[in-house]
């Protein structure tokens, strides 16, 4: 990886480096070898410009990482592989490993950010049985996140913003190329910060141009990302522009734990950080939407991201949420009451405060007595568009992972296997969801003192969720049709329903109104 150390040092800006004239290095050219390591030099044929490798700073499944000196001293990061050894990666006999490394050049070349290390030469040269690979970039010094977390550093929210910003400049950045380059593998590995802070995005050899479709529309194509930093849509090779949000939120809940994104919980396909504390309220919301497994609930682009991390809380209609008397209603010049929640979706152009008007058809019963309670009972969603597609999806999900696991279990390779298993563990929880669309009835019962949420059928509990009322800020519906219940500790209580939009928001009001009207 470009611009990776294995340890921590300090990197001292003025630090004089030791120069060696091009004289010097052409005596040490051993590009001819089938091996290189520090002390090798590495010659450009056609520009004769030679880079002396000083010090290795990684390896990867393909490629060596190493800081270079140029003959006039300047300091650069060469990344290098060679067609053979593009094998140690198991892809095609390293032609897959090549087709990934001479895509990263040709995404470098073009590019043009601050926080992307510059491209500055790339060539090959050939030996008697093989071909090595050359990419020079300007050197990205410190060390990466994942080095300094491991090694105890437990950054401050402030400093985590500043990072998250710096990312989604990149992921806008690259949103506004032409065709939009998609990076595909954002993980702390790949993300380097220096001592002031600056951060550096590196290896863009996964990186996809989205113009650039293959017959089969993308499912021929080379799945490539680190498991947990990877969005969902990528596994089945339909990488989008949205989908290196995943990576960014991924890597910022790592950050804010300590912990990578599998060692949490999962529920309808979503990680569930509710036990991260996350004083910044704006900060939470933006990860959490960076971290919808759908790419159309993701933020619209990077830019309304970085809006909603800094800016006030949006506007947004009223009518869904409840008002409480401690509330103080200032309308804008829209008529739109500000609130504090960047999921709601604008449904009205003026306040509504007595609530959503009832359809004239409903698949729940809800009872509602007035200043007591709220009971609400809700069907099994059955086959729907979303659920036929998630059927779909864990079929074809488990039926890859079953592909390759058996080939590595007849290759002998059991050690290697054992990767599966958190796959596995996608599929079951995707066999669950869909089962639980056909069996459960969810059960919503809100009274003065407690609330409980419930969804059970076939003998089984999926969900269950119960606390005392004063915490439920109010209910809400997302862009996926979903009603949820805000807490006062930032988290949210889904309900799980399959219903219009008219439906939902008429029960979200109702719940609403009756938290209003308790004493």
């Amino acid at each position: 990886m470009l611009g990776r150390r294995e340890n921590l040092p300090r990197v001292t800006p003025t630090r004089r480096v030791r120069r060696t004239s091009h004289a010097r290095l052409q005596r040490r050219v051993e590009a001819s070898s089938s091996e290189v390591g520090v002390g090798t030099v590495l010659e450009n044929p056609s520009t004769r410009a030679a880079y002396e490798l000083v010090e290795r700073l990684g390896s990867g499944s393909f490629a060596d990482t190493f800081r270079a000196q140029t003959s006039t001293g300047d300091e650069v990061a060469v990344k290098t592989l060679t067609l053979r050894s593009g094998k140690r990666g198991g892809m095609n006999g390293g032609f897959k490993a090549v087709e990934l490394f001479e895509r990263e050049c040709a995404t470098l070349r073009s590019m043009r950010h601050p926080n992307v290390p510059e491209y500055l030469d790339s060539f090959s040269l050939d030996t008697a049985d093989d071909r090595r690979y050359v990419l020079v970039q300007r050197l990205a010094r410190g060390s990466t996140l994942q080095q300094r977390v491991e090694s105890g550093w437990r950054p401050t929210e402030v400093e985590i913003k500043s990072v998250l910003r710096q990312l989604l400049e990149v992921a806008k950045y690259c949103c506004a190329l032409r065709p939009p380059v998609i990076h595909r593998d954002i993980k702390p590995a790949n993300v380097v910060l220096d001592h002031d802070g600056m951060v550096n995005v590196v290896d863009f050899g996964s990186a996809a141009a989205a113009a650039i479709e293959d017959p089969l529309g993308g499912f021929g194509s080379t799945i490539v990302g680190t498991f947990g930093y990877m969005a969902p849509e990528v596994m089945m090779r339909q990488s989008s522009v949205r989908s290196d949000q995943y990576g960014i939120g991924s890597t910022i809940l790592y950050l804010l734990s300590g912990r990578p994104p599998s060692g949490f919980a999962m529920e309808r396909l979503k990680i569930n950080f509710d036990d991260v504390y996350i004083e910044d309220r704006q900060l939470r919301r933006v990860v959490e939407r960076l971290l919808e497994p759908s790419p159309e609930d993701r933020w619209r682009d990077p830019q309304e991201a970085l809006d909603a991390l800094d800016a006030k809380p949006p506007m947004v209609s009223g009518r869904n949420f409840r008002r409480r008397p401690s509330d103080i209603d200032v309308l804008a010049p829209s008529g739109l009451v500000a609130l504090e929640d960047p999921y709601s979706q604008v449904v009205s152009q003026s306040v509504r405060p007595t609530g959503a008007p009832k359809p004239k058809t409903m698949v729940t019963e809800l009872v509602r007595d007035r200043g007591k309670s709220v009971s609400i009972i809700i069907p099994p969603s059955g086959a729907n568009g979303a659920i036929l597609y998630k059927a779909f999806f864990g079929i074809t999900w488990t039926g890859i992972t079953a592909l390759w696991t058996v080939g590595v279990l007849s290759a002998g390779a059991w050690f290697m296997a054992l990767f599966s298993i958190p796959f596995w563990g996608i599929g079951a929880n995707l066999s669950g969801e869909v089962l639980q669309a056909f069996l459960a009835k969810g059960e919503v019962f809100i009274d003065g003192k407690n609330f409980r949420v419930v969804s059970e059928g076939g003998g089984m509990k999926f969900m269950e969720k119960t606390g005392d009322t004063d915490a439920v800020e109010g209910a809400f519906v997302r862009g996926d049709g979903l009603i949820y219940l805000k807490l006062e500790d930032d988290s949210v209580v889904p309900i799980l329903a399959s219903m219009s939009r008219k439906e939902a928001e008429y029960i979200a009001s109702e719940i609403n109104a009756h938290l209003d009207e308790r004493p």
